[in-house]
């Protein structure tokens, strides 16, 4: 009966562990050093990056729709999760973006020109 309970206790722990980690339901390759924009279906709200150091991302939307854009500017290369929640239920949405220069760039983004620092290039 021990043996029993033992085991049932250790799955039960496994399956509350995988609880806390993040499945994304999207994957996006990006370039380091770009600015690009992702449309999403919904407003987001509560926007959380798990690596702020290479990539920063903000939210756009307007008063007419309900879907947003979102703002992804990266900085160098690595591997960063983006969890955002949309609509009345609070939904959680969570996109992994890959940023790596030997990828291809995902065609479900824009890429936006970047101004270079004059002063900076001289």
């Amino acid at each position: 009966m021990k043996k029993i309970l033992a085991l049932f206790f250790i799955l039960a722990l496994q399956n509350t562990c995988q609880v806390f980690a993040l499945t994304p339901q999207k994957t996006i390759n990006l370039h380091a050093g770009g600015v690009y924009i992702l449309e999403v279906d919904a407003r987001p709200k509560d926007i959380q990056v798990t690596n702020p150091n290479i990539l920063e991302v903000t939210s756009t939307s307007d008063s007419f729709t309900p879907t947003g854009q979102l703002v992804l500017r990266t900085q160098q290369e690595g591997i960063s999760y983006v969890t955002y929640k949309y609509g009345k239920s609070n939904a959680k949405y969570t996109i992994k973006v890959l940023i790596d220069n030997n990828q291809s760039v995902d065609g479900s983004v824009f890429e936006l020109d970047t101004i270079k620092d004059v002063k900076k290039d001289k």
